[in-house]
């Protein structure tokens, strides 16, 4: 199975090919605001690395956050608009989980994989040595979230991500940021859906206001 897998939920773009457990090629970028600009020439980049034609794909995953709300939409829309151009099925990936299967060592310790939230949170997610969710992705303040997350977990997880410093904790040796890599391997293992959706997991930060009624309406 040939696994095109795309990843945007923060300032890293990523995007990844992956073929029967092995990764082909993968490329990234962080050049701020550029995920819509990146995306295309990543791809390019990597079919060409591969020898690889976009009809030759066999499925499409996504990263779903947590994470940027505009990153997690511009890599979204940009996946479904391939699954849909080559009637491809497509799999949403947790980025969370994906950033906790980057670390592969201690397979006996349950993982927290956490990235900056900004406004004073990380996005954390407890994730099995197995590699499966053991809950939802929330979002906790920096002050709090290592005791939290520990009292989730029963126990000191392994903290993988570059946001563990801004919780006090001792980074493992996983990747700093989820990537398109990881989401490519789950890709390749979990169901397609009809249809995915971002875990936001928190409101955006710009909220419409309310506005009164137009007296023209009533």
């Amino acid at each position: 199975m040939r696994v095109l897998a795309i990843e945007t939920a923060t300032q890293l773009g990523s995007v990844a090919l992956w073929e029967s457990g092995q990764l082909v090629a993968s490329a990234e970028h962080q050049i701020p605001n550029a995920h819509g600009d990146q995306l295309w020439r990543l791809l390019e980049r990597c079919l060409a690395e591969a020898g690889w034609q976009r009809g030759q794909l066999d499925r499409i995953g996504v990263g779903l956050g947590p994470g940027s709300f505009t990153g997690l939409r511009v890599g979204i829309a940009f996946a479904q608009g391939i699954a849909l151009g080559l009637s491809l099925p497509l799999v949403g990936v947790g980025s969370l989980q994906a950033l906790a299967l980057s670390l592969s060592e201690h397979p006996e310790v349950p993982r927290a994989a956490l990235v900056d939230a900004r406004r004073g949170e990380v996005f954390a997610q407890l994730v099995s040595a197995a590699g499966e969710p053991l809950a939802a992705p929330l979002a906790a303040p920096y002050e709090g979230a290592r005791q939290r997350l520990t009292e989730l977990a029963g126990t000191e997880p392994l903290w993988v991500g570059e946001a563990a410093s801004l919780i006090g904790a001792l980074r493992a040796p996983g990747r700093a940021l989820p990537h398109a890599a990881e989401v490519a391997s789950l890709a390749a293992q979990l169901p397609a859906a009809s249809a995915v959706e971002p875990q936001y997991v928190r409101p955006a930060d710009a909220v419409k206001p309310a506005l009164p009624s137009s007296p023209l309406c009533e």
